[in-house]
């Protein structure tokens, strides 16, 4: 009976370490998936969109039409308007800057911003 009671000890013991390091080993270890994923030899021919209201642009939306633009023939960034929100800026200004920052960042010419 005591063989059987410690066995049973054992095998609980054993479950319970099991689970916590199961689920705690992803916490502690993360897999990190690094970045640039795997970028293709070769374009693709359709043209993708980003829409957004750069309210105000910033270097996030620079990154994300830079990896859509090395994915991808053409890229149009769209800077769109609420009329229920209240911007600091007007539409216009939000894509100048939205010009500008690409300019400084970037010298790829199939990324346009255009306006809603």
């Amino acid at each position: 009976m005591m063989d059987y009671l410690l066995a049973l000890l054992g095998l609980t013991f054993f479950i319970v370490i099991t689970s916590a390091v199961l689920l705690i080993y992803p916490i502690i270890f993360p897999r990190i998936v690094e970045f640039p994923w795997n970028i293709p030899s070769k374009k693709d021919p359709r043209t993708v969109t980003l829409a957004g209201s750069y309210n105000p642009p910033h270097l996030g939306h620079i990154a994300m039409l830079q990896h859509l633009a090395k994915r991808h023939e053409r890229v149009v960034a769209i800077v769109g308007f609420n009329p229920n929100k209240k911007y600091a800026v007007s539409p216009t200004q939000r894509v100048d800057l939205l010009k500008s920052m690409l300019k400084e960042t970037s010298s790829d010419a199939s990324i346009t911003v255009k306006r809603e």
